[in-house]
């Protein structure tokens, strides 16, 4: 019996050391192409090609599905652990040769398998009633968007001969209806403001670990899809829908803050607050610009970590009072003092604080749509206002004030759980160094 426990302790110490491992070889590699731009353009095959956009997204999949991963380990009352982990590496596959692709249709096909386990991790582990409702919304609104863009994509594929990405750009013109159908399968991923009743729904009945999942990597096809996709819809710089898209999410996000300022949820603010951030995202997009392209990739990057780290934190919080609801889960600074450091570093990432990679997104955002329009600085700086002033209720609401429990029946954080943490905050803080790629 001594030998199966020496045997048990032994896997994971070696488990433990191969995730920090394929954690520091993650990073140090994202921080390398950072750094040089130059090796931002990598051809494998005829099929596969690797840019910057394509491979950050990819290290960004790596690390969340890591981290994942690492948080079914504290996750003692899970059944059937391993196909959980069977579903993550599926997951990962998926994504990755998303993100690889330079077929449209093969892209399109990896994109819409994605769904297949992020569904199946919802609706086996998550532990709220209506996590099948959740789940149906998710899987139809990603549907339901999408498959006018894959007929579109057999049409021109008969015409051009070829699905390659890059093909399509012979293509003489398009109508609105085209432009809507090529885009808005992915305005509905990233999430578009009116296109975002799924997004609250599946992050409210997922596990930890399908919203981290969901916040960290899945949100941001949506964007790698319109980085793709819209030069197949612009001519001579020129998009006639990209005006109401733009308005559309401006309008949704400065909406959608003031409707964080009355969430009593907070996985559901945190869930807003994605659809807030993202706004800015869609309209850099549109206007084609290359500082823009580049602040939306790092907003995209920052985001995915923020959100996955506040989505963490309030599940660790989750299972010491079994609720969510800033009511009840108040003056948690005199109860765990130590995780409050944490909510204090995450929630100045989520406004966009120094010295993490959020503020050098948000500065090339605003530096782009500004110099295309000036009358948008006044709706960007409503947007920030209220980014900043959600992110002080949350912190001030759950952190301060008279909690309502005894401390007999809290438990202490364990380090499993700092580790965690520690490792969605670093690369925040450490990929602000990739500002020398400007000089």
């Amino acid at each position: 019996m001594l030998k199966v426990y020496l045997l048990l302790f032994s896997s994971v110490i070696l488990f433990n050391i191969i995730v920090e491992m394929l954690l520091a070889l993650t990073l140090i590699m994202f921080v390398m192409i950072t750094l040089n731009w130059s090796f931002s353009k990598t051809t494998i095959s005829l099929l596969f090609n690797i840019d910057f956009f394509s491979y950050s997204l990819i290290m960004l999949s790596v690390w969340i599905i890591i981290l994942s991963l690492l948080v079914s380990l504290s996750e003692y009352s899970w059944k059937n652990k391993n196909y959980f982990s069977l579903f993550n590496l599926i997951l990962l596959g998926f994504l990755c040769l998303s993100f690889m692709m330079k077929d449209y249709l093969l892209f399109y096909i990896f994109f819409e398998s994605s769904l297949i386990p992020i569904l199946l991790i919802i609706l086996g582990w998550g532990l709220q009633p209506e996590r099948l409702m959740a789940g149906v919304y998710m899987l139809f609104y990603t549907l339901f968007a999408s498959l006018p863009l894959l007929g579109l994509i057999f049409y021109y594929s008969s015409k051009t001969g070829s699905s390659i990405m890059g093909t399509y750009m012979s293509m003489t013109s398009c109508s609105v209806w085209v432009e809507i159908m090529l885009v808005g399968a992915f305005l509905v991923k990233f999430p578009m403001y009116m296109l975002h009743i799924w997004l609250p729904k599946a992050h409210v009945e997922a596990p930890v670990s399908g919203s981290m999942i969901l916040a960290g990597i899945l949100l941001k096809l949506g964007g790698y899809g319109i980085i793709r996709f819209l030069p197949m819809v612009v001519k001579n710089s020129q998009f006639s829908m990209k005006y109401i898209f733009m308005s559309i999410s401006l309008m949704g996000g400065f909406i959608v803050g003031l409707l964080c300022l009355r969430q009593m949820d907070m996985k559901v603010l945190i869930a807003y607050s994605s659809v807030c951030h993202m706004a800015s995202c869609i309209s850099v997009l549109l206007i084609l610009g290359e500082l823009g392209y580049k602040g939306c990739l790092f907003m995209m990057v920052a985001h995915g970590l923020c959100s996955s780290g506040l989505f963490y934190l309030v599940d660790v919080i989750y299972k010491r009072t079994n609720s969510r609801s800033l009511f009840i889960n108040k003056g948690l600074l005199s109860i765990f003092p130590s995780l409050s450091f944490w909510w204090f570093m995450f929630i100045l990432a989520n406004l966009a604080g120094p010295p993490t990679l959020n503020l050098l997104s948000e500065i090339c955002m605003l530096i782009s749509l500004i110099s295309w329009n000036k009358f948008i600085m006044f709706v960007m700086m409503m947007i920030t206002f209220l980014t900043g002033a959600y992110s002080i209720y949350l912190y001030s609401l759950s952190q301060h004030n008279n909690y309502l429990f005894s401390m007999n029946n809290m438990k202490n954080c364990s380090f499993l759980n700092y580790y965690i943490l520690f490792n969605h905050l670093m690369p925040l803080n450490i990929m602000i160094l990739s500002i020398m790629s400007f000089c």
